[in-house]
């Protein structure tokens, strides 16, 4: 998922970067696929009305054969000659599963409103909850991929390539685009020479990748070119294949953080320095793990409003950063947002008027299609609750933290607030540059809190908000519990999944609130969800399962 919209940012503003595939262009020494965007894929292109059987089970093989058909076409295409890595979604960090968790719950709103819109009274053939580590689904993909794609001198044979096929299934923990950039890490010597390819767009790849290129400087992405691309940048062909050159937008990227005069002598800090720091400031953009800052949204500006904040404070010096890829500077990092402050109300007010324009564009509901899009825009149709805020009278803050929050705002709240916004700059960063920090970590709030609260909390000096933790993921089943909606539940065991339902059914209610303050669409609302202690769960089922489900 990543930054929201940083792709399309990324393809209207340096299209130079999108280039076209040719299998002679770019010769390829690796290719690493995160490969969950696959089985979606797969998954909304089968045709379960010419499938012999709905039941569940039945439609597993037909899906599985097209994600590794779909594996090799891949690697037919792309030709890597030194090795290929298949890598899938294990256990997430607690600070993604609060964001899985919201999104299934969309998902299934989503489609009881598709239902309702288009009157389909017959059930989904398939629930895409199922593509969650522990499901019944995922264990025979897991034993599927890992027989077809042993790694032997046949099955080199088969694919004419003298290869190494690594794999990485939901049996091991860790997101997918983590576990391969970890192997780059792990395996500095090989990957500063070779070409490296890895499938996928999601802004958390581009930003990965950026942040890789000291280790692998000839690292590029690549996916198929969807509908949606075109939509951004006409020229681009809906069935041809793009890669994101990521050395041309580091370099793009150095050029715009720096004042550096281009006849000036002076030594400025160097190029992956300014780097590690449009990574660290896009953190306030929002991405899987952090809400973004409503006055501070890409859609409207963002990246230039953070780029011109850095520009007039840290870009200026010759020597100092936000970070060195290692350690956050927090001094430095109090001058930035410093100057982003004290321009929080103007961006909010300027947010306000905009978003106030969109609400009164008409949006005819006379057919279901145009039904449906009125649904999915709900953010910029029903705005109660940006009316409240309303940063244009007195005393806004307090709204803002009434709103969002629902508490009364104090000093003490500000500061809980603000330093668990601050833990997850550091643990974001950490987690991008050297993998996981603390497994049990998250950000406890759909909203962050304002720039002029937060600045007020960000040391001087340097210090560390977020220690390394050893390696304590939770359990698949424990996910699954965790992120999975009353609807979908039957993937759970039949004899956990009845007694959570008689003796926990606050934790699966199936009414919630959504709150879209600050949203374009109802796909980014946030969900407010019956808190469940990880903890607490993770006895719960051991109580029941017993201690093998950790396994």
């Amino acid at each position: 998922m990543g930054i929201p919209s940083y792709f399309s940012y990324i393809v209207k503003n340096h299209p130079n970067i999108i280039k076209r595939y040719l299998k002679d262009s770019l010769l390829v020494d690796n290719l690493y696929l995160d490969c969950n965007s696959i089985i979606y894929d797969c998954v909304h292109k089968t045709d379960f009305s010419k499938m012999e059987s709905l039941l569940v089970t039945k439609t597993y093989g037909p899906i599985i054969a097209s994600v590794i058909q779909k594996i090799e076409a891949y690697m037919a295409l792309i030709l890597p000659k030194k090795r290929v890595f298949i890598a899938f979604d294990g256990v997430a960090p607690v600070a993604k599963l609060q964001q899985q968790r919201e999104r299934r719950y969309k998902a299934a709103f989503t489609a009881d409103m598709n239902k309702q819109i288009f009157k389909e009274k017959a059930a989904d053939p398939w629930n895409t909850a199922a593509i969650t580590p522990g499901t019944d689904f995922m264990r025979e993909l897991n034993l599927r991929i890992n027989e077809h794609f042993t790694n032997t001198e046949a099955k080199r044979d088969e694919y004419g390539l003298d290869i190494e096929i690594l794999v990485s299934t939901t049996d091991e923990a860790g997101e997918g685009e983590h576990k391969l950039f970890q192997y780059i890490r792990e395996n500095p010597e090989v990957h500063g020479s070779e070409t490296t390819v890895i499938y996928g767009l999601d802004a958390d790849l581009i930003m990965l990748s950026i942040n890789h290129l000291p280790i692998c400087p000839q690292i590029y992405l690549f996916r198929e070119t969807p509908h949606f691309i075109q939509s951004i940048d006409s020229s681009l062909e809906p069935d041809a294949d793009y890669f994101l050159d990521i050395p041309e937008l580091a370099k793009i990227i150095t050029e715009s953080m720096s004042q550096q005069d281009a006849d000036s002598n002076t030594i400025f800090p160097p190029a992956v320095n300014r780097v590690y720091d449009y990574i660290f400031i896009c953190f306030f953009l929002g991405n899987d793990f952090m809400p973004h800052f409503p006055a501070i949204n890409i859609r409207t500006g963002g990246v230039d409003k953070v780029i011109n904040s850095y520009k007039a404070t840290v870009g200026q010096s010759a020597k100092d950063v936000l970070t060195d890829g290692t350690t956050i500077y927090w001094k430095n990092v109090r001058k930035f947002v410093e100057h982003m402050e004290l321009l929080e109300d103007e961006y909010f007010r300027a947010e306000n008027k905009l978003r106030a324009k969109r609400e009164r564009n008409f949006m005819p509901d006379d057919t279901p299609e145009r039904k449906y899009a009125k649904f999915e825009a709900l953010p910029t149709q029903d705005r109660e609750l940006e009316k409240y805020i309303n940063p244009d009278k007195d005393y806004w803050q307090i709204r803002y933290y009434k709103a969002l929050f629902q508490i009364d705002i104090d000093d003490e709240r500000r500061r809980q607030i603000s330093l668990n916004y601050l833990q997850g700059l550091e643990w974001t960063m950490k987690y991008y540059t050297r993998g996981c920090p603390d497994w049990r970590w998250c950000y406890q709030h759909h909203y962050p809190p304002l720039l002029q609260d937060l600045i007020k909390f960000i040391p001087v000096f340097d210090t560390t908000f977020v220690k390394e933790q050893p390696l304590n993921p939770v359990a698949p089943l424990t996910q699954l519990c965790y992120v999975l909606p009353l609807k979908s539940l039957g993937f759970l065991p039949p004899k956990l999944y009845h007694k959570l339902l008689r003796e926990h059914p606050e934790w699966y209610s199936a009414k919630c609130d959504y709150i879209w303050a600050y949203c374009r669409y109802f796909w980014e609302s946030h969900v407010e969800l019956p808190e469940i202690d990880i903890a607490e769960l993770e006895q719960y089922i051991d109580e029941i399962i017993g201690g093998s489900h950790v396994s």
